[in-house]
Formats: structure tokens, sequence, C-alpha cells
């Protein structure tokens, strides 16, 4: 058998997880962090998130307040603080390695652990803890007796668009949830997020930084939302998505990031607004314009 993933390798994986939310939304130095919150949204147990608030605070990212537990100490920039407080694990280069492979079409759906040992230069064990990563991301499943299938990719036209279709069923219909609450505090990091992409100048724009808050955007929809299988549908199709960017985000050009960014915000002020018919025909109008945007 196997050894389980070791308790450095979870530390490590699950706060660059933190430290990447932290930065995305923007959270707001001396906010409290909640270790329960923080494993709801994870979908793993708090023991490991106690333990990766704990690295967290011996890096100085978090501080301990009487009465309240961890808070932020201080705000992380983008992957460059990311990997200075919480450098990547093997495990974390390999899944990155692996997602851009597949992305690029190195390697092909169908796949085997020593298939995969070898490309790497990794034992089968890492790379089977790497493939039950991508299994919990909905991107990969074991197949019956032997190796690996990915999930289909948004590599044809046809797949894209019933992905996009898909996404405005979901995402539309978060807003019109009966359990709808948009977090106003949520709301307002996300919203400063967005803002600081458009101010950072084109070139430095990180592929992994901008996935990170594109995607808090529209996974803060299905979250708010109340409705967990809404969340997971948007997660999912979140994380088929950046197969996809990894692909295609070097020749992104960053007017279209800033115009994606003013959707963005033009959206969320229409909640903040309670104005949910208005927000969710932004909504509409935003997936539609992403469908018909195609990378010269």
């Amino acid at each position: 058998m196997e050894p389980e993933l070791t308790v450095s390798d979870l530390q490590i994986e699950i706060a660059r997880q933190i430290v990447s939310l932290a930065s995305s939304e923007r959270w707001p130095v001396g906010e409290r962090v909640s270790d329960f919150a923080l494993a709801r949204r994870l979908g793993v147990s708090r023991s490991p998130i106690r333990s990766a608030l704990a690295l967290l605070a011996s890096r100085g990212v978090l501080a301990h307040a009487p009465g309240r537990g961890y808070v932020l100490a201080l705000l992380p920039d983008g992957n460059g603080d990311i990997d200075g407080i919480a450098p990547p694990s093997e495990l974390e280069d390999i899944h990155k390695r692996l997602m851009a492979d597949r992305a690029t079409g190195a390697i092909p759906m169908e796949v085997s652990e020593t298939q995969l040992a070898e490309r790497y230069d990794a034992t089968r064990g890492t790379i089977r803890k790497v493939l039950l990563r991508f299994a919990a991301e909905g991107l990969v499943q074991r197949q019956r007796g032997h190796g690996w299938a990915f999930a289909e990719s948004l590599d044809t036209d046809q797949v894209e668009e019933e992905s996009y279709q898909f996404r405005m069923i979901l995402e539309c219909g978060a807003l019109r949830h009966p359990g709808f609450r948009a977090d106003k505090d949520h709301l307002a990091s996300i919203r400063a997020a967005q803002a600081d992409i458009m101010r950072i100048p084109p070139a430095s724009v990180q592929r992994d930084q901008w996935f990170s808050v594109n995607a808090s955007f529209h996974e803060a929809l299905a979250v708010w939302s109340g409705n967990r299988f809404l969340v997971q549908a948007v997660r999912q199709q979140n994380s088929l998505r950046r197969i996809t960017e990894y692909a295609y985000f070097e020749r992104l050009p960053h007017e279209r990031i800033r115009q994606v960014c003013i959707e963005h915000i033009a959206i969320l002020d229409a909640l903040s607004e309670n104005d949910l018919t208005f927000a969710e025909a932004l909504l509409r109008r935003h997936i539609e314009g992403a469908s018909r945007y195609e990378v010269d």
C-alpha cells in the first residue's frame, strides 16, 4: 500500500490555496480567518486547515488575535509572494506540469500511472496522489481494471459551446435561486481584486493569478445561492476551463482581461444594489460574449 499524503505536503498545498484565496479576493488585513469556513470551501477537514493556518502564522501571513483566533496579518500579492511564503511541493509541481501537458495535448486522454511516473520522474505513489487530486476536481477518473481517463476537455467548438450553455443555466440559475444572498464583504473583496487586475501592467499578469481572480468571481455566484450542488458544478467547470487556459493564456490580449473585469464589476455592482434582474441580464450577456470570443 502506498503511503498517505504527508502532513508537510498537505500543509503546503492547503497553505498555498489559502494564500491564493486571500490574494485573489483581497482579504482585508485584520480579517478573521475561520478554519470552519475554509474547511467547507476547500473540501477538507478542519484538522489539516488548522495545520496550514499554523504554518502561515509561522511565516507572518497570519497572527493570533485574543478571542478571535487567526487574523490576516499581511496581504500576499500574486504568485511570487505565494511561492515565497509556501514553496510548491513536488505534488504541486507535478500537478501544474500535468495540467499544462494535458492542455497542449502532450499526454493523451487515457494514461497509466507507470507512464506518468516515467514522464515526470516520480514514484507511482506520488503520481497516484496527483491523480486523486485531479479526480477530486472532476478532471479524471480511474478506469476499470487499469489506468486513468481524463474528462473530455474543452478542445472542440461543440464541447466549448455546450460548456458555455451549461454555465449559462448554472450561473444565471444561481441568481434566481430562492436562497441567493450576496455576502457584502465577500462581494467587496472580489470587486477589489477585479479592479487590481486592471491596474497591473499587461506583461505582469500571470496565468494562475488571472485564473484565480476569474474563477473566484464565478464561484462566488454559486456560493451565494446557498446550493452546494451548484457550487460543485461551477467548480468542476472552472477546473475544465483551467486546462483550456493553460493552452491559450499566452495569446490572450490584456485588453480582453480588462474587458472581462469591467463586466464582472458591473455584475457585482448590480448585486450590491440587490438588482438581481439586471445582474442576471449582465451575466447572461457576459457569458454569451465569452462564448463568441476567439483568441487570434
